[in-house]
């Protein structure tokens, strides 16, 4: 396998210290940030970063032993090559600097959530990866979770029925948590989405200028359903014709309810085990890896971020026009979230 180069652009809580949030938190005591991801991933090495606070950069060099730290993210590029871009600044500035470094033509871009503002912006980020070949993958790193994919294979087993529907509770709200449940709405539901129903709590809200909590319900163009509720710890249930998956406590705990194949009673199992391998970043982090080797697709794409950021933009104006089935994609790009 190729060890590739990889760098971080923005080093500050996404990209460098998130994991001091969550030293006393037993299920979070794996690496979460970006540049600790990089350094326990198979297959690539941290080898610069760039901020435009001093500050920050020197923090990270304290905390990773990353030397090679720019201001200027084109000065980073072109003298230390990467070939594995993660990116964690700002929402109002991400599009801008994802569309200048895959102008660089670099091979891979892990972006942070939500992958920008509006649709314009998304729709120009995924056509500048496209120019340049680069991959693009959004850091809605639930996807590459073991603990996910476990269930997805399960469900593709036929363990649970017929999948049907999936319905997630989480007490964030539609444009900052539930962009990594629109993200894993997509993989599951395995279609694009074709329109939404939406209803916020506030008008106010509703017209962009803020969090937007509240209900929505998404068709997906195979038939599958998915619903989304401003509550919970980030409780999320797939279900099928004849039992169902749990993830509870901010996907602390997974339960399957099936039956036995003998006597058809329900059960109730622990799954999946191990519980806890690996954190999902990393995971996220080794999948470009592996996309970079054998010329795959990421588990969230740049396509996939900005179907869940369009969602989120669907299920708002929804609820501006009176809670009427909004289809998708939007005509108007110009629409966009205030994350």
């Amino acid at each position: 396998m190729a060890n590739y180069r990889g760098a971080v652009i923005g080093c500050g809580r996404i990209g460098s210290t998130i994991d001091d949030e969550h030293v006393h938190r037993p299920q979070f005591r794996y690496p979460w940030a970006h540049a600790p991801a990089i350094i326990e991933a198979k297959g690539v090495e941290l080898v610069a970063a760039s901020d435009l606070v001093p500050e920050q950069r020197a923090d990270f060099t304290r905390r990773w032993g990353v030397e090679a730290v720019y201001a200027d993210y084109r000065e980073m590029i072109e003298k230390e090559a990467p070939d594995i871009v993660s990116i964690s600044t700002r929402a109002e500035e991400r599009a801008e600097v994802v569309i200048g470094v895959a102008e660089t033509g670099v091979k891979a871009i892990y972006a942070t959530k939500p992958m920008c503002r509006s649709l314009a912006e998304a729709d120009a980020m995924i056509e500048a990866c496209h120019k340049s070949g680069t991959i693009l993958a959004i850091a809605c790193h639930k996807n590459w979770s073991p603990w996910f994919q476990a269930c997805l294979q399960a469900i593709e087993r036929g363990e649970i029925g017929d999948f049907t529907s999936m319905v997630a509770n989480y007490s964030w709200t539609l444009s900052r948590g539930h962009s990594h449940t629109l993200a894993l709405f997509r993989l599951f539901a395995g279609a694009p989405a074709r329109w939404v129903f939406g209803h916020m709590d506030s008008d106010e809200v509703a017209a962009g200028d803020g969090d937007l909590k509240g209900t929505g319900m998404i068709y997906y163009e195979n038939g599958m359903r998915g619903f989304l509720n401003t509550g919970g710890w980030l409780n999320i249930d797939f279900i099928g014709s004849d039992g169902w998956i749990s993830a509870r406590n901010e996907h602390a705990d997974f339960e399957m309810w099936s039956r036995f194949a003998e006597t058809r009673e329900p059960v109730r199992r622990q799954f999946p085990n191990p519980k806890r391998p690996k954190s999902s970043q990393q995971a996220a982090i080794e999948g470009i890896v592996a996309n970079l080797n054998e010329g795959t697709e990421p588990l969230c794409s740049g396509e996939h971020g900005r179907e869940a950021l369009e969602i989120a933009i669907g299920l708002r104006e929804s609820h501006r026009r009176g809670g009427e089935k909004v289809e998708l994609p939007l005509e108007d790009r110009g629409l966009r979230i205030i994350a």
